[in-house]
């Protein structure tokens, strides 16, 4: 505030109009384009790509065009030595002063005011990147199929034709055109904001140049697609625009460099605000220190130095220089000469994916991505560090380390290594065609043999014999498309398998950063070959579906592993539930306890579905995620697991992630399944203490939630906690039968650690109960108490709920529609929570 303040009053009234008129401009700006060229939306014939306008001013920051669109070469623009686009308000190049404003002058008027303020918005943002592409509906296409599909329903119904293509009549012709050009005039909205942003993506400042170049392109489309995408690089920006139709279509490149003698280091930030002397190749090389001057020299190269024709140098650092100087004669000739290509090429005249022949009569394959806002390029997934070095020969790219010769193939450079041997010999006939022909790019992740010599016999006699799910491993180490170490960084690729790879970056000694794809390291990254790459890694890519339940539980669970192997497990899918690995040593009968975690088909657990599960022991559980809170509820740890935010099987909590395994799941418990032999009625039939309660509850109007499907929680009181009168006077009075058995019933599950209060933990919870009172848990030395009776004897599960017998029965319970929180209450609370 004291800032506006200060400022004087034009300036405020600037900043006022500005703040109202803003997003007026950028909205009038956008749909103005929506009326530009009525004219053209109803003509069939305009062309598919609209040149650019031809410019005649003779202001010194405008070029001079000159459009042929007939040429199938690419055009070269002559251009001065200044920006190729200025942000003068009198330059507009897209503007809706096309359009006839006999009608609405003022309306038309004041669009093409929007859109000159629009433009020149456009140009506070001069390094932008955007890509639009445009599916567009050919209307002529639509009514041709509509006269194929008009025929076709004649043929159909038996009714013949006079014509064999039937014209429609007006009517129809009308509503289809209409609807036709609805589509189309809708994709031409989000096709003009991209040619607003083309046109408008210039760069401002001294000594910029453009080069336009125009080809044909060739290949038709059903439809009419428009394409336009800009990149920014170091020393240019490149703008491609792209319209076809079925007729084929134009493709423009739009350049914009520093112009002849003149250098930068930013262009979009600076322009070209440096004057650059071009010297030869040689002089270059030699002020930059380079080793490699000598060895062109010794080798018989030095023409590409100081000949008359244009190359482009890739140059090595020292280091490598002097790493490859140990080869003999004709290799390290053969080496450095794949670092010379012929032409003069600019990082930005490159095309991610392009290939390019070199001297040693080899290949390069050009891979870009975007760091930053800005194009980086690689040379065979090598990256350039400093670029676009002119000289009177040609350019300088100096990179991060020497480019080697690639392989004829993926599958040839496998076989050459003599490390791979496994790994080819796993590679189906299919994967072999692709990977020794040049067609295509492959990404692959190769393992060596002593990678797979590290994997257990189980897992590496499955592999080999190609059963159970890794019959297809190989494919899921295979990635379509070139992708260098440096694009690996936390991301997730896609294999011919169909699997997604999680690939991440670990920051290692010295800060390293060590790529990981699952649980393998790359050792050896970038293997260039003629249809790819290879990156080698230290391990077997083996997804946790690919797996299968014995080769996880001898990971988790030896014991348990061991019990279910002497058994017959033969019937898949199984749903395996896996106790803590200790727990499976106890009392009970090993192989009783092991089939007592295993269900038949496989299981997967969903929050927001309650369901029940029956082990091969006949022990049926709930299973689910229930959040037994009450209304006013308070418990603070540290610890996340007392809370359920995980399903439960029981009273055992699914703890960690569940995998999914060859025809298995596995979920990971907290503590053992106890066997289960019924379900309430039948605990209640059967226990001899709780007959007293046992008979009131069927006395009672709940009688039903015995036999209930959703679990529920029974805080019964043993029959020694009521004396004979009191159970005689509650048998007379049907009324206090049914208050006395809801007092006792929870809807819920209810386990222990819901109830108990653990260490260094402040919980407060009121419990709903049927007969609409609040039930209240909390732990004294050890001993759980609901409402002040000890629990004497705690969580019994069932198939349909839980028990936790009372020692006496609950006295002290107040109604829910009272204050639920007395001052008593909140008092003893802060107590215990200063206490702890």
């Amino acid at each position: 505030n004291s800032t506006l303040r200060d400022l004087p009053y034009s300036r405020m009234r600037q900043l006022l109009i500005l703040s109202i008129f803003l997003p007026l401009i950028c909205a009038n700006g956008i749909f103005s384009h929506i009326f530009d060229d009525l004219d053209q939306m109803y003509d069939d014939d305009f062309p598919a790509v609209r040149p650019i306008r031809p410019v005649e001013r003779t202001s010194k920051y405008m070029r001079r065009v000159s459009t042929s669109d007939e040429s199938d070469e690419p055009r070269i623009v002559k251009s001065s030595p200044v920006r190729a686009f200025s942000s003068d308000s009198g330059f507009r190049p897209r503007s809706v002063s096309s359009v006839d404003q006999s009608v609405g002058s003022p309306v038309f008027k004041f669009l093409d005011t929007a859109q000159d303020l629009f433009s020149n918005l456009f140009s506070m943002f001069p390094a932008r990147e955007f890509t639009v592409s445009v599916d567009r509906p050919d209307p002529e296409d639509i009514r041709s199929r509509l006269r194929e599909k008009d025929d076709t329903d004649k043929e159909g119904s038996g009714e013949t034709s006079v014509n064999a293509i039937r014209p429609l009549n007006d009517d129809e012709l009308r509503l289809e055109d209409v609807k036709a050009k609805a589509v189309d005039r809708f994709a031409s909205f989000f096709e003009k904001i991209g040619a607003s942003a083309f046109a408008n993506s210039h760069l401002t400042g001294p000594h910029i140049c453009v080069r336009e170049l125009n080809k044909k392109v060739l290949e038709p489309s059903k439809t009419k697609k428009s394409f336009r995408e800009c990149k920014r690089f170091e020393k240019a920006v490149r703008c491609i625009e792209r319209q076809t139709d079925k007729k084929g279509g134009l493709e423009s490149t739009r350049i914009q460099e520093c112009c002849d003698g003149f250098d930068t280091d930013n262009i979009s930030d600076e322009g070209c605000n440096r004057e650059s002397l071009v010297m030869s190749a040689r002089d270059v090389l030699s002020l930059a220190n380079s080793s490699m001057v000598d060895l062109l020299d010794e080798l018989g190269l030095a023409s590409v130095l100081d000949g008359p024709e244009k190359y482009t140098i890739i140059v090595p650092p020292n280091a490598a220089i002097e790493r490859i100087q140990r080869s003999s004669y004709t290799e390290l000739r053969n080496l450095l000469s794949n670092h010379i290509l012929d032409g003069d090429l600019r990082d930005y005249e490159m095309v991610d994916g392009s290939e390019f022949s070199t001297q040693a009569n080899s290949s390069v394959t050009v891979v870009q991505r975007d760091i930053d806002g800005r194009q980086k390029t690689l040379v065979n997934c090598v990256p350039l560090t400093t670029t676009n070095v002119r000289t009177s020969s040609g350019t300088i790219h100096h990179v991060s380390d020497s480019i080697g010769l690639s392989s004829s193939t993926i599958l040839e450079y496998l076989e050459e290594s003599n490390r791979f041997k496994t790994f080819v010999s796993l590679i189906t006939p299919d994967l072999e065609r692709k990977l020794r022909s040049t067609d295509g790019e492959y990404t692959v992740f190769a393992f060596s043999d002593g990678a797979f010599a590290a994997l257990s016999e189980s897992v590496r006699t499955n592999i080999i014999s190609k059963s159970a799910c890794v019959k297809d491993l190989i494919i899921n180490h295979i990635v379509n498309g070139t992708i260098c170490s440096s694009q690996l960084e936390d991301r997730t690729v896609t294999s011919l398998g169909g699997e997604d790879l999680r690939v991440h970056t670990m920051v290692g000694a010295n800060d390293t950063h060590m790529v990981h794809i699952g649980t393998a390291k790359l050792v050896e990254p970038d293997r260039f070959t003629s249809n790819g790459v290879v990156h080698v890694i230290d391990d077997v890519i083996l997804l946790e579906n690919l797996l299968t339940w014995r080769d996880h539980l001898l990971t988790f669970n030896e014991p348990l592993l061991t019990a279910l192997s002497s058994l017959s497990m033969d019937s898949e899918p199984l749903t395996i539930f896996v106790p803590p690995y200790n727990s499976s040593m106890g009392s009970l009968d090993m192989d009783v306890f092991a089939l007592n975690h295993v269900a038949e088909n496989q299981l997967v657990l969903n929050p927001t579905e309650n369901q029940n599960v029956t082990t091969v022991t006949n022990s049926t559980f709930f299973v689910g995620l229930y959040k037994n809170r009450s209304p006013i509820s308070v418990r603070i740890n540290s610890d996340s697991a007392l809370y359920r935010t995980r399903p439960v099987i029981g009273c055992s909590r699914i703890v960690n992630q569940s995998i999914h395994a060859c025809s298995s799941v596995l979920h990971f418990i907290d503590k053992p399944l106890p066997i289960i032999e019924g379900d309430l009625k039948w605990l209640f039939s059967t226990r001899q203490d709780l007959k007293r309660f046992h008979a009131l509850w069927k006395a009672s109007d709940v009688v039903e939630l015995m036999d209930t499907t959703s679990p529920i929680t029974v805080f019964p009181p043993s029959d020694d906690a009521m004396s004979r009168n009191q159970y005689n006077a509650l048998l007379k009075n049907t009324t206090m039968i049914n208050q006395f058995v809801r007092r006792y019933i929870v809807k819920g599950p209810l386990c222990s650690f819901d109830l108990r209060t653990r260490a260094n933990e402040i919980k407060y919870d009121l419990i709903p109960n049927e007969a609409d009172e609040i039930l209240k848990s909390d732990t004294f030395d050890g001993e759980l108490h609901i409402n002040g009776a000890r629990v004497q004897e705690e969580e019994i599960v069932l198939s349909n709920g839980i028990v936790h017998i009372l020692e006496t029965p609950i006295l002290n319970v107040e109604r829910s529609r009272s204050m639920p929180i007395s001052f008593s209450d909140i008092l003893g609370l802060t107590t215990r929570m200063l206490s702890k």
